[in-house]
């Protein structure tokens, strides 16, 4: 299907994992974008050959299945892919209540990577960090306790 869908582009250089990516039941999806018609941007459901519905869309995001989206269906699309999925937005208040509250936050487990691209694991990162710190003379730097 790669090869058909991406024409003479197929035999070009540069990575093509970006395209027609099936997404699995029981896996985190990729995040979504505001026009699923861009290139790179092609997911697929699960179990059927065919690109995400804005339904689908719309619970990946978890909104609502009631919840109405107004315009044309790129636009939809486009509200969306803006939107940040109300799990993300509780965990990031819920970090940021325990640092008014001067509570500390705890470390990511050793090893676990941030992204599909390679180098963000946290040991990778906190490498990275200490070279920026050492390249422009800053003192330590804490990022959690």
């Amino acid at each position: 299907m790669q090869k058909e869908a991406l024409g003479g582009s197929y035999y070009a250089g540069g990575g093509k994992t970006g395209f027609l990516r099936r997404l699995y039941w029981d896996q985190p999806s990729p995040t979504l974008v505001t026009d699923p018609t861009m290139p790179a941007t092609d997911l697929a459901h699960p179990e059927k050959d065919r690109p995400l519905s804005v339904q689908e869309y719309k619970r990946i995001q978890e909104f609502p299945d009631d919840w109405k989206l107004f315009g044309a269906i790129k636009d939809k699309y486009r509200q969306i892919g803006n939107a940040v999925p109300v799990s993300l937005g509780y965990a990031i208040g819920k970090q940021i209540k325990k640092l008014i509250e001067g509570k500390s936050l705890k470390m990511p487990p050793k090893g676990f990577e941030f992204s599909r691209y390679l180098n963000t694991d946290d040991i990778s990162f906190m490498e990275l960090i200490e070279k920026k710190r050492k390249k422009y003379h800053v003192g330590e730097l804490t990022l959690f306790d």
